[in-house]
């Protein structure tokens, strides 16, 4: 975590301040009035998206030490696939032939909204790093199956990408191509073609 940051997680959409929240999605890709926390707050008070339809929401804010949010992102905790238009029937029933849990299962999106638009709201880089760092730490110490980032901005997996690198979240990696075979003291480029994103990686013991 930064130095002077805390991540705090909302299951009630009601401690946020709304104003603040909002003030991250002016001028972002999608913005509004999707990713506005009035939006957010109706899916799950008319009980489209709440814990009795299956969605559990837990959305999380980066503050500061005067407790300005600083970054911030839509979370749910999902018991099926329905109202996310992404279909994850083939993994469900995979996950199920081995034996495996699907669910319950992480999803960063706006409930039953197929519109592009960032996922990861921040004010600076710093405050995107706590942020995706902390999604990803609470995933690796939480029974969820997966996380899922639906219908984002297309600069919005780099930093999830790069975090996820860190040995202290993950030791399995994912990518489409590289240019070598990883070895101690051996750089090499990971790539993920459907995001242009090329990372360099140095193999250490």
């Amino acid at each position: 975590m930064v130095a002077g940051l805390t991540v705090h997680w909302h299951t009630d959409l009601a401690e946020i301040d709304a104003m603040q929240w909002d003030a991250l999605t002016e001028g972002v890709e999608g913005g509004g009035p999707f990713l506005r926390l009035a939006f957010l707050r109706a899916m799950v008070d008319s009980g489209s998206a709440c814990p009795d339809s299956g969605w559990h929401p837990l959305l999380l804010t980066v503050q500061d030490g005067q407790g300005r949010i600083l970054a911030g992102s839509p979370l749910f905790v999902k018991e099926h696939s329905y109202g996310e238009y992404v279909f994850d029937w083939a993994w469900a029933s995979a996950y199920e032939q081995h034996g495996l849990p699907y669910y319950p299962k992480a999803l960063v999106a706006v409930p039953f909204t197929p519109v592009p638009g960032t996922r990861l709201l921040a004010r600076d880089a710093p405050a995107r790093q706590a942020l995706v760092r902390a999604l990803l730490r609470w995933c690796k110490g939480e029974p969820v199956s997966s996380l899922h980032l639906l219908f984002a901005a297309a600069h919005d997996p780099e930093q999830p990408i790069e975090a996820f690198l860190d040995p202290d979240i993950t030791t399995q990696f994912w990518f489409t191509r590289s240019s070598g075979r990883l070895e101690v003291g051996r750089q090499v480029q990971w790539e993920w073609e459907m995001y242009g994103i090329s990372i360099p990686v140095a193999g250490g013991r």
